[in-house]
């Protein structure tokens, strides 16, 4: 039997071998039996050559490749296998990062993978104060600063739809808030002897986009709210009641973890007042940025409020405008 030590040859010898063995081997003339046997043993020959073959191959493949990743700079086969693993896109993978920052999220505010469900109670109390210059259907009236104050309070997650990344979450709650003049200083030439009204109102909040107050989102609502006014339309002494249902939407969006920006909208259905034979209604833009520490968010926004009167029977319109700085602070608990 011919015996060859792979390792110690060179592979191109080992071939040589092979072949060496085929002319070598003695042949059997006895026969029927000396035909099988050297049929068995040609056989034989044939499957060692070919097994010779494939196991030599690669290392003929890596002599004449310089050696290797040590020679060659790193296997092109291993490189572009490396590189397409890396790029591959896997509907698993994707899923999972998904979850993963869902979960992130969760840990955000407070809502692991152990926790429960929901809701979770989410309050915001909101101060504000601006000052600005307010005109009657054109004629400059003086400079009026306001302070406001705010209450409000959602259920989070209350009706929530799929599992943790949600199809559908939707929080509800309701509001309370609570402004007035602080001072009003006539400018000449206007001879108004005062300017002031207070609001008052209550409304339901729903959440339909956002996790919480401190997430970007969408916060809609309809409420009611009373208006109590000396001086608004005309230059009287004379106090007035208005009430109207209100309609009002805010939206937040984050740019960074601490910095962003908000719009708040607020609308009154045009609504009757007796005592003046007529209908008022109002609306009021605040857009502005805010910064964020923990749980306290500060923030600067331009206010415009523009009131509507009225008159049923002669159809005169008075229009007052009021353009003020806002600067507001909230705390999230």
């Amino acid at each position: 039997m011919l015996l060859i030590q792979v390792n110690s040859i060179n592979p191109l010898q080992l071939i040589t071998a092979v072949f060496a063995a085929r002319q070598t081997q003695p042949l059997y003339n006895d026969g029927l039996s000396g035909v099988i046997k050297q049929w068995g043993l040609s056989l034989s020959r044939q499957i060692i050559l070919i097994m010779a073959t494939l196991l030599i191959l690669p290392s003929l493949a890596y002599t004449q490749g310089g050696g290797g990743a040590s020679a060659g700079g790193g296997s092109s086969v291993g490189q572009t296998q490396s590189r397409r693993s890396s790029e591959r896109f896997n509907i698993l993978d994707f899923i999972r990062k998904q979850k993963e920052a869902t979960s992130a999220q969760d840990s955000k505010y407070g809502r692991g993978g152990g926790s429960s469900s929901g809701p979770y109670t989410d309050f915001v109390l909101t101060y504000s104060q601006d000052s600005g210059p307010v005109t009657r259907n054109g004629d400059k009236l003086g400079k009026d600063t306001r302070a406001s104050g705010r209450l409000q309070f959602l259920l989070d997650d209350l009706f929530t739809k799929g599992n943790r990344t949600r199809s559908l979450n939707i929080d509800l709650g309701v509001e309370g808030f609570y402004s007035q003049t602080t001072s009003f200083l006539v400018e000449p030439p206007s001879t108004q002897n005062s300017h002031t009204y207070n609001e008052m109102g209550a409304a339901l909040l729903i959440r339909p986009i956002g996790r919480s107050s401190q997430d970007t989102g969408l916060l809609v609502k309809a409420g009611y709210m009373s208006m109590n006014q000396t001086g608004l339309w005309s230059n009287t002494q004379n106090s007035y009641s208005h009430y109207a249902t209100y309609l009002g939407a805010e939206a937040k969006l984050y740019l960074l973890n601490f910095l962003g920006g908000r719009v708040e909208y607020q609308t009154t259905l045009e609504s009757d007042i007796n005592a003046l034979q007529s209908t008022w209604k109002m609306q009021r833009f605040t857009y502005g940025g805010f910064l964020e520490i923990y749980l306290l968010n500060i923030g600067a926004s331009l206010v415009s409020t523009e009131m509507i009167l009225a008159n049923k029977n002669t159809g005169a319109i008075t229009k007052e405008l009021y353009s003020g700085v806002s600067f507001s602070s909230m705390f999230h608990f």
